[in-house]
């Protein structure tokens, strides 16, 4: 009994090489096919389509991918032209797709859109949502967004709330009047010019600031009161130091007036 299973498990064994000897060979014959591709320029590249790109020329990048055309596709890793492409601080996402038979790469790009214009150290930068910078700006081109007056190295804090009340001027419509924010300064100094005023706007509760000057802006006309300064930093009111366009000889300062508002 003991005799008949060994030899059952030899016959068995026996089997199961016999199968795998065919598995192996097209392995290998397959691997050395694949060699012999890659090395002898088989499957050239023909063609790259770019999708998604609109800040970045198509030009741009081809040269983050640094690849020309005739080259092996075999030899090309996705996951390779995948990270050349983020690279670009304008992607924020990119798929890169290989199709052998035609020669073409196909490389979608996902790009971070420009949200303000950062000045550091005297550079004008567009930066997105989260204060990324994204390139200088260039000559000649004056994009409609806010500025923000930046001095990372030594208010880096002041600078992430600049962000934050960029991100709620745009939420409540502001970004269709021309703003500068200055941020190189203590966060409780933060302040905004509109025009020629300016606004203190000082540290945190941004919305409910914004929605308190919103709704004094209609008394602040209605007084016909042209503002120097809005000071927003105080609890549930805002202080208006307003323009004196000439003050008579010998005439007591013009004082700032209190106007207590409802925050929204």
């Amino acid at each position: 009994m003991k005799g008949r299973k060994n030899k059952n498990r030899k016959k068995g064994r026996g089997l199961l090489l016999k199968a795998a000897i065919p598995l192996v060979l097209a392995a290998a014959v397959f691997m050395a096919l694949r060699g012999y591709m890659r090395s002898n320029g088989m499957f050239p590249l023909k063609k790259i389509v770019f999708v998604g790109n609109r800040n970045l020329s198509s030009g741009e990048l081809l040269a983050l991918l640094n690849v020309k055309a005739g080259q092996n596709m075999l030899r090309m890793s996705k996951r390779d032209l995948t990270e050349r492409l983020l690279a670009s601080p304008w992607v924020e996402a990119a798929a890169v797709r290989k199709e052998i038979l035609t020669g073409r790469i196909v490389a979608r790009v996902d790009e971070r859109k420009p949200f303000v214009i950062i000045r550091r150290d005297g550079v004008m930068w567009l930066a997105d949502f989260q204060g990324r910078l994204l390139e200088p700006l260039r000559a000649g081109t004056v994009p409609f967004l806010p500025v923000i007056d930046a001095d990372v190295r030594n208010y880096p804090d002041t600078f992430r709330e600049a962000v934050l009340l960029a991100r709620c001027l745009k939420k409540l419509g502001y970004f269709q009047r021309p703003i500068q924010i200055m941020a190189a300064c203590p966060t409780e100094e933060l302040s905004m010019q509109s025009g020629d005023e300016i606004i203190r706007v000082g540290f945190g509760d941004y919305g409910q600031k914004l929605n308190m000057l919103a709704e004094l802006e209609s008394e602040i006309a209605k007084r016909q009161i042209k503002a120097s300064v809005v000071d927003l930093r105080f609890a549930n009111r805002v202080i208006v130091t307003p323009v004196v366009a000439q003050v008579a000889k010998g005439a007591a300062p013009v004082k700032g007036q209190t106007m207590k508002g409802r925050a929204g």
